[in-house]
């Protein structure tokens, strides 16, 4: 039997938007509220040969992060912990197993504690916060609590530090397993440092590095950035190149997806996807390499393109799930974003 609870659930509804906006500009954008601060997946899909090919294959080839066992979020605010990798350095954190509407999760980025709570335990923490409400149902409001652990009035010392502590230490249901990447201020100071501190502490910590994968297309039409292309189907092409979906030019069946129009064909294609913990900075790096590179010429009057797409952890952040970066010849660049609205729907 097909349970009403589930029949009855509002369809999500997805904001998709595209624009152009300069080269120098972008890099403002990253990091941003607008475009997210962590990141689960990269895909990168290179059209033609790429002398750097090699740059960009071994970019997080020494990238690592950790995973933590059983870490209870008031740690984070203990003032040994505050001093040496708040303070002196930049991390970042994501609970793991928790969907950010539905569960208790916490997030820190920037500097900034974020927690999504329920109604009981929003009352029982005594924070101030905010209340969403991202379906028609009342009973899936989550409260969202927001902490600058960076602000230079919150120290030990004072009350509102005092305060916070004892509200978060004194909820035992806000203990996770977390994910954690942590980069110190000082470039003499070993990053495994972090993972070494918190195994003398008993915490069980796991280093993990990026999955890479890579595969080669040989002979493939790609789409061309026309005035008139709808930017949605090169984005699903690239997509679906990606997942290794072929789209020929013409339909062989009825479902079948064919490459947008006009294109040409390339000898060779480069699909690079990392799957992971990935930081602004690293997707800001990894953007200018890629800017840097030069799109391969075509007989055509259109130009060939480059394309960086960054895939986000939650899908009801104010931040796009995706956001999809084509480079070409000119000085502009062509972005595609899409998000699940947290809107309320009726």
């Amino acid at each position: 039997m097909i349970s009403p609870e589930v029949i009855n659930f509002d369809p999500p509804k997805f904001l998709n938007q595209e624009y152009t906006v300069k080269r120098e500009q972008i890099f403002n954008k990253v990091p941003s509220e607008e475009y997210g601060n962590h990141f689960h997946g990269i895909t990168a899909v290179l059209p033609g040969e790429i002398s750097e090919i090699a740059e960009v294959q071994d970019y997080f080839l020494d990238s690592i992060y950790y995973r933590v066992e059983n870490f209870p979020v008031y740690k984070l605010l203990e003032p040994d912990f505050l001093s040496a990798f708040i303070k002196k350095g930049c991390l970042d954190a994501r609970s793991l197993g928790t969907w950010s509407d539905v569960d208790q999760s916490i997030s820190l980025e920037s500097g900034k504690l974020h927690l999504s709570v329920g109604k009981d335990v929003y009352q029982e923490l005594g924070l101030s916060g905010h209340r969403d409400i991202t379906s028609s149902r009342q009973q899936t409001a989550i409260y969202r609590v927001t902490i600058d652990l960076r602000d230079e009035k919150f120290i030990p010392d004072s009350k509102y530090y005092k305060r916070v502590f004892w509200c978060l230490k004194n909820q035992v249901c806000l203990q996770f397993d977390w994910i954690m990447s942590w980069q110190p201020h000082n470039v003499d100071i070993c990053p495994s440092s972090f993972a070494a501190y918190l195994d003398l502490l008993g915490f069980g910590v796991v280093q993990c590095k990026p999955k890479f994968e890579e595969r080669i297309l040989t002979q493939t039409d790609i789409p061309m950035l026309h005035p008139e292309t709808d930017l949605l189907d090169v984005v699903e092409w690239v997509g679906a190149a990606a997942l290794n979906i072929t789209c020929p030019k013409e339909e062989d069946y009825a479902s079948s997806m064919i490459c947008p129009e006009p294109s040409y064909k390339s000898e060779k294609v480069h699909i690079l996807k990392w799957r992971g913990f990935f930081l602004s900075t690293q997707a800001k790096h990894l953007l200018g390499l890629i800017l840097r590179l030069h799109p391969e010429v075509t007989e055509t009057s259109q130009p060939a393109w480059l394309n960086l797409t960054f895939h986000g952890f939650d899908e009801f952040r104010t931040a796009p799930n995706i956001w999809s970066v084509f480079t070409t010849t000119s000085d502009v660049c062509h972005v595609f974003t899409s998000q699940t609205s947290r809107r309320k729907m009726k």
